[in-house]
């Protein structure tokens, strides 16, 4: 019964997470409690766990990291949607997927935050500048992405489509989405860890945006305090997040597209 328990486990890549989620945790807890790593350098795990339930439930972390989930949702939703549009102009005109793809290779290595300064003269210190910075992050790794999947569709995709005489739009919906659809998962993952970065980044560096800010100034915040509880606090909101949308968003739609069209295996 032990073995077939232990056999489950090992054929169950969620239980396995979970596992070492769990071992991760334990370390950190025995490694600062038996003083091998000091508390001044990485509070123990339960405190920083109790520290995070005061800070969300009577504090101000929770409404920040909201604001930061906001801010990140709406930007990355206007790239999303900019990304899409560019890649079905991309796939009818090849002048265009030409430029694109020049912008793409020019802008897509810049630093977001490197562009807040220049942002910050056209929009002012607003929730604006934080978007366009988000817009910035995850519009040319996307369109990277997506370039790649158009030049990776076979011809005959393109030769099947001709024959039965497919409307553009039906090309689109039909083959082009159906074969781009791993880089488009890819390009979304890739673009909102980038968002993050970009956003949390700039909050550090630029202050307050709103009326409290978001993750990335509460974090500014507690250092400027040495609160390192309150800094690990928001590090582990930003994971927690992470992990809720890699689990709830991003592996149920890839499950329901590329691994039960067979394009990815279990």
């Amino acid at each position: 019964m032990f073995i077939k328990i232990l056999k489950q486990l090992y054929s169950n890549k969620t239980c396995q997470s979970w596992i070492w989620l769990a071992a991760l945790l334990a370390s950190w807890e025995l490694a600062t409690r038996f003083r091998l790593i000091p508390s001044y350098f990485l509070p123990p795990f339960s405190t920083v766990f109790a520290n995070l339930i005061k800070q969300v439930t009577s504090g101000n972390l929770g409404v920040q990291a909201l604001n930061s989930l906001s801010v990140i949702l709406a930007g990355f939703g206007i790239a999303l949607a900019f990304a899409v549009i560019i890649t079905l102009l991309c796939s009818w005109l090849q002048p265009i997927e030409t430029l694109f793809a020049m912008l793409s290779t020019v802008f897509n290595p810049l630093p977001a935050v490197a562009l807040m300064p220049l942002i910050i003269l056209w929009f002012g210190i607003s929730t604006g500048a934080m978007l366009a910075i988000i817009v910035h992050a995850v519009l040319w790794a996307l369109v990277r992405q997506l370039l790649d999947g158009i030049r990776a569709i076979p011809k005959v995709y393109y030769e099947w489509s001709d024959n039965v005489e497919l409307s553009p739009l039906r090309k689109f919906t039909d083959v082009l989405l159906f074969a781009i659809m791993p880089h488009l998962i890819a390009g979304i993952r890739i673009g909102w860890g980038r968002a993050w970065r970009a956003l949390i980044g700039a909050e550090m560096i630029f202050g307050m945006i709103g009326i409290m800010g978001g993750i990335g100034y509460y974090i500014y915040s507690a250092r400027a305090f040495s609160r390192i509880a309150d800094v690990m606090s928001g590090v582990v909101v930003i994971i927690i997040i992470g992990v809720v949308f890699e689990s709830v968003l991003f592996n149920q739609l890839e499950n329901r597209t590329v691994k039960k069209w067979g394009m990815m295996r279990e």
